[in-house]
């Protein structure tokens, strides 16, 4: 009976994965404003007045970088745009702005529906405002025609506008450093965009996050958990400025097809280096797969051994209930958040994610045992063991799945893998999953 009841949960849970993978979540929102859209309407060859021609020849546009800040959304790095005019103004064209005090943001930003906006400000405060912060900040004078630099300020002030500056936010593809982008390439003529498309990057969207998270392990497991494979394809360069450094160095490298270079000038406006102030973002991809396997095996030695040892203790049994009755807490929890943003939520760096098969709201069965165990309400560890059992066989399918079809399941997970697999094995160790009277 008890075996037709375990193949039964299981068929249930293959069945709900199935679902979680083959459900299609509600198409994007249309872009209020879409930067490439409006970019291909500009004409940025168009001949240019005496009148214009002499006012745009004193006025400079620079490419500004800011560095990792301390908040979680300012580790990657900051881009905008300023243009010097001839009385003197600097104006800060900012893609990056946000406000949560918007309506509805926090749900918006759950069901990935994050209204971003550009700014014009002063540039000479914002620089200000970013070096009393002690971030790094440079600039690069872009060496572009008169009809280019005039066709940008254009459509930048026409961007900037009420009815215009509000667009739908998307961390890889439509962020401050892509519009940016987007804008440099249209002004070159579409040459830059070629330029970078031939040139790999070496890494994923994944990879090149994980430079500026990998400080924080425990930030950079959980985001690197809720987020699926459509962030593991290889990328190009062009792809790779979505990281406002990578668009800096994409600037500073690129040449026109006669040979002359599209950074004019480089400013370092501020230098950190050498101060100590925050972390550093990796230069190169980084691979923290061992340490997590490492700290799984960890967890799942010291559940084994309170689990023998609860066998005649009544500490160490309440201790063994407290410890997995807390782990699964939190992964019932991120399980849930993650059933929801694959099927009810606009972000599709979540959608078909192999996560779900092993860590989901199923978990909530073997945390509601652990914690009756904790409070002694039942003696028995069977119905824990036996959720242990059934998630670590998914698990284990999973693995080889992947192990057999690596092209079509390539999501880099093998962290976290690594990291619950031996406390789920835990499952299998004890023949007889009952706990002794005995104190």
């Amino acid at each position: 009976m008890k075996r037709r009841i375990m193949v039964l949960i299981m068929l249930v849970f293959l069945l709900v994965q199935a679902y979680s993978f083959s459900v299609h979540p509600y198409v994007h929102d249309e872009q209020p404003f879409d930067s490439e859209q409006e970019l291909s309407k500009m004409d940025f060859s168009k001949p240019l007045a005496q009148n214009q021609l002499d006012w745009i020849n004193t006025c400079t546009i620079s490419l500004v970088t800011i560095g990792p800040g301390d908040q979680l959304y300012a580790w990657f790095g900051h881009s905008a745009i300023i243009v010097s005019q001839p009385n003197g103004q600097r104006v800060m064209y900012d893609y990056g702005i946000f406000d949560t005090s918007q309506k509805h943001f926090y749900l918006h930003f759950a069901q990935g529906r994050m209204l971003y906006s550009v700014f014009a400000s002063n540039a000479d405060w914002r620089i200000d405002d970013a070096i009393s912060e002690e971030r790094d900040a440079k600039e690069i004078e872009l060496n572009l025609t008169p009809e280019a630099k005039f066709t940008m300020i254009r459509f930048l002030q026409n961007n900037a506008k009420p009815e215009n500056n509000t667009y739908l936010y998307h961390f890889y593809k439509d962020n401050c450093a892509t519009r940016l982008r987007d804008i440099i390439n249209a002004a070159t003529g579409g040459q830059f965009r070629t330029w970078a498309e031939n040139k790999e990057a070496g890494g994923t969207y994944r990879s090149l996050t994980e430079r500026s998270m990998a400080h924080s392990p425990v930030i950079s497991w959980l985001l690197n958990f809720l987020q699926g494979p459509s962030i593991d394809y290889p990328l190009n360069h062009y792809e790779e400025m979505f990281l406002p450094e990578s668009l800096f160095q994409g600037v500073q490298d690129f040449t026109y097809a006669d040979g002359t270079p599209l950074a004019k000038k480089i400013m370092i406006l501020n230098d950190t280096n050498g101060k100590n102030i925050r972390f550093i973002p990796y230069t190169k991809n980084v691979n923290y797969d061992a340490a997590f396997g490492f700290a799984g095996l960890i967890l799942g030695l010291l559940s084994l051994f309170l689990l023998k040892h609860g066998e005649k203790h009544l500490l160490s049994r309440r201790l063994w209930a407290l410890f997995n009755g807390t782990i699964l807490l939190f992964l019932s929890v991120i399980g849930t958040l993650l059933l929801f943003m694959m099927t009810l939520s606009n972000m599709d760096m979540t959608w078909f994610n192999e996560n779900i098969v092993f860590i989901n709201p199923f978990l909530f069965i073997g945390c509601f045992k652990a914690f009756s165990l904790f409070f002694k309400q039942e003696k028995s560890t069977g119905s824990l063991l036996h959720t242990y059992k059934i998630f670590s066989v998914l698990t284990v399918i999973l693995v080889v799945a992947k192990g057999l079809y690596p092209t079509q399941l390539i999501q880099d997970n093998l962290n976290i893998i690594l990291f619950l697999l031996p406390m789920y094995l835990v499952g299998f160790a004890e023949k007889n999953p009952k706990f002794s009277s005995r104190k």
